[in-house]
């Protein structure tokens, strides 16, 4: 220190009045700083903000559903007749007819029955008066037109033509019993007295044969000529 100068001034002490205490609002009990709830919006990415304004929301107005399908209109079914199954009538006139050729015709000749085209001349041998079955009135028998009392019956498994005599024999072997065939178009002619049997035509002769009905020959009856 130099002691010619004197002392140094003592600077005077300044006093900062006091900052008067800054007061915060209050917080709900329990939360402190780091318990204030924050809720944070993600950003949305760049490609979609746009310059257009967006435009007010507005509620679309109700639309009435029209329904595209397209309502076809069933046909009317026509009712349709069945055919009556094919059938011998009792006490009638008439022939029976190849139900695969009906050209050809049952006929007798030279008292043997076949199947053969029909002449002038052959008309009369391809009649028939369809009587009741003389062994079995559920069957029939066929009695010739152009000779009354002769029936078609079976002998020696031939078909043949024979006077009746009266005998049961004749009786059995002169009845055979049609059954339909062919959801009833045409018929086959069973044996009354040989079950197993039926009538076919070989050669256009005609006899009976153990087959089924549906080997046997079929026929279709016809009208008279």
């Amino acid at each position: 220190m130099d002691a010619a100068r004197g002392p140094e001034p003592v600077a005077a002490e300044f006093t900062f009045p006091a900052a008067a205490p800054q007061t915060w609002p209050a917080l709900p009990p329990g939360l402190g700083p780091s318990d204030v709830p924050v809720s944070v919006e993600p950003s949305p990415p760049a490609g979609s903000l746009s310059a257009t304004p967006t435009r007010r929301h507005t509620t679309a107005p109700a639309t009435t559903a029209v329904s595209t399908r397209t309502v076809t209109k069933k046909p009317t079914r026509t009712a349709t007749t069945k055919p009556a199954p094919v059938s011998l009538s009792v006490g009638s006139t008439g022939g029976l007819a190849a139900a695969d050729e009906t050209t050809l015709r049952v006929r007798h000749r030279d008292y043997r029955g076949r199947l053969d085209r029909i002449g002038d001349r052959e008309r009369d041998d391809a009649n028939f008066r369809i009587r009741s079955g003389l062994a079995n009135g559920g069957c029939v028998s066929f009695e010739s037109v152009n000779f009354p009392g002769y029936y078609l019956r079976h002998r020696n498994y031939e078909i043949r033509l024979d006077r009746i005599d009266g005998s049961e024999l004749f009786r059995q072997d002169a009845t055979f019993c049609p059954l339909t065939i062919r959801s009833g178009s045409a018929l086959v002619l069973r044996s009354h007295n040989y079950p197993r049997h039926y009538v076919v035509s070989g050669d256009q002769w005609l006899r009976i044969v153990e087959t089924s009905a549906e080997r046997a020959t079929a026929f279709v009856p016809r009208a008279a000529l």
